[in-house]
């Protein structure tokens, strides 16, 4: 695999910013990491398998994927519903691992859904981007996995 965290941090960036017209800026990931809580936060687990196996872990604040939610959807924040909230961070995780993919060494498929019961090792981070938009945190991991 050639994917470094610089490739997956222009991919990220290029893929909010021409989808939504948002600007994720890179950030320290510690720093983001704090800013990331339980209640608050959005995660979407978009799944590789075939020769490479692993999957994308898109984490945000509520009011990231408000946000994103609200560009696309052309509406004011406080007008977009939960499941536009939740379609609209899948949509962009989706996304950023389908650009991925030219990066990962032999043929993947792509799935929301987990392919298989994830025993024992849980997986390896292999590149890792935290970003923020409009003050918020945004952070993005591919992990492998067996």
């Amino acid at each position: 695999m050639s994917l470094s965290a610089t490739d997956l941090e222009r991919v990220v960036r290029t893929v909010w910013s021409t989808q939504l017209g948002l600007a994720p800026e890179p950030a320290d990931p510690f720093e983001v990491a704090k800013g990331l809580n339980r209640e608050d936060t959005v995660l979407v687990k978009i799944y590789f398998f075939g020769e490479f196996n692993g999957r994308i872990e898109q984490k945000c604040s509520r009011l990231v994927s408000v946000s994103a939610a609200a560009a696309a959807f052309a509406a004011c924040g406080k007008d977009v519903g939960t499941g536009d909230i939740q379609d609209t961070a899948s949509e962009m995780a989706h996304m950023t691992a389908g650009n991925l993919k030219r990066f990962l060494h032999g043929a993947s498929e792509v799935s929301n859904a987990e392919p298989r019961p994830v025993t024992g090792d849980d997986g390896s981070v292999v590149a890792e981007a935290a970003f923020t938009i409009q003050g918020e945190p945004l952070v993005v991991s591919l992990i492998q996995t067996g």
